[in-house]
């Protein structure tokens, strides 16, 4: 909070130009809740839209959706928290009406996107209650502000991996080193699958290994040739790429073998256009799939790993940041530095 009772909240108004503008704090609306946030997390979406902007973030925008905090106000209606709480939740929640929640799938609810909540980079961010009815969890007093911060990421990955769902024992090659990387490789790992990342920054595989993950350098080591020896010459069961590449995408089912799956999980420009060698895809019978957001279920399974304290994920913070030094932060993920940063208010 800011020295004359105002909040504090980062937007983002240009590519690479974040302010921190200062606002009244807000209340909550009818159902829902005001969190002060505690932790907040920076991401691969957030520096994509730092770089170039996002479909999703159209600017002036504000910033942040992994977050945990305190119930600082209770909106209305609402009974099951009170002031001082402390909590963690998701950006978003499913209407429960749409086709897609009546058809089971919720990430693809019809109204996800539009009824999202950004604002993580501040002192304060307003719950709604259709958050708060599906996507509001406890915060368990031996998990750690900035690990509880980790549900959104989390809950993402634990959906990519199950809609892969690989069989148990399945080489699995995940492509790239970064945040998300990891946590896959990790959560793959955990569900009985031989994981193996692929990526080019030692620092980052040299951590990944420090936490138990077969790494591979692919600047010293080509990784289809690691692949090949890891499966008596068949290729990767499925591959997960993670890095947003247009390339990578492109060369990610030479990496599975026939009847292998690939599924892309890191985002391209939505202009973007890839091309495939078609044989491969049809003689072979390799699959293409592309995972997207997560559902209430993939938040609770998220929020279990983390209660039982599955993964060291405090790891993956390189660095924390003031809020006032949030454009630092930033533009030191922009320079290459770091894996993700922790932003303290």
């Amino acid at each position: 909070m800011s020295a004359n009772g105002g909040a504090r909240v980062a937007m983002l108004v240009a590519p690479r130009t974040i302010e921190l503008r200062e606002e009244p704090v807000p209340l909550p609306a009818p159902g829902g809740i005001v969190v002060r946030v505690r932790a907040a997390l920076t991401d691969g979406t957030d520096l994509k839209a730092y770089r170039r902007g996002h479909p999703q973030m159209p600017m002036p925008t504000r910033f942040g959706h992994e977050f945990s905090g305190d119930v600082a106000a209770a909106g209305e209606g609402v009974t099951a928290w009170r002031e001082g709480d402390a909590v963690m939740c998701v950006h978003s929640a499913p209407c429960g009406r749409c086709y897609w929640c009546a058809n089971g799938e919720e990430e693809l609810c019809e109204s996800v996107m539009s009824t999202k909540i950004l604002g993580a980079y501040a002192d304060y961010v307003a719950v709604p209650s259709h958050i708060v009815a599906r996507n509001l969890l406890r915060k368990p007093g031996d998990v750690s502000y900035p690990a509880a911060a980790f549900l959104e990421p989390l809950a993402c990955v634990v959906h990519s991996v199950s809609f892969l769902a690989p069989k148990r024992g399945s080489v699995v090659a995940v492509l790239g080193d970064g945040g998300f990387g990891i946590l896959h490789a990790l959560v793959l790992a955990r569900a009985g699958m031989n994981a193996v990342l692929a990526g080019r920054r030692p620092e980052r595989l040299a951590l990944a290994r420090e936490l138990g993950v077969d790494a591979i350098d692919t600047a010293a080591l080509p990784l289809r040739d690691a692949l090949l020896e890891r499966t008596e010459g068949r290729g990767a069961d499925a591959v997960v790429e993670c890095t947003g590449s247009e390339t990578v995408w492109e060369s990610a089912p030479e990496l599975v073998r026939r009847g292998g799956t690939v599924s892309f999980f890191g985002g391209l420009p939505g202009s973007s256009r890839v091309w495939f060698v078609a044989a491969r895809l049809h003689y072979d019978e390799v699959r293409l799939i592309s995972p997207f957001h997560f559902s209430p279920g993939d938040v609770r399974h998220a929020y279990d790993l983390l209660a039982a304290h599955a993964f060291p994920v405090i790891r993956l913070l390189s660095r924390t940041y003031r809020l006032n030094d949030i454009a630092t932060a930033f533009d030191e993920l922009d320079g290459g530095a770091g894996l993700k940063m922790l932003i303290e208010p």
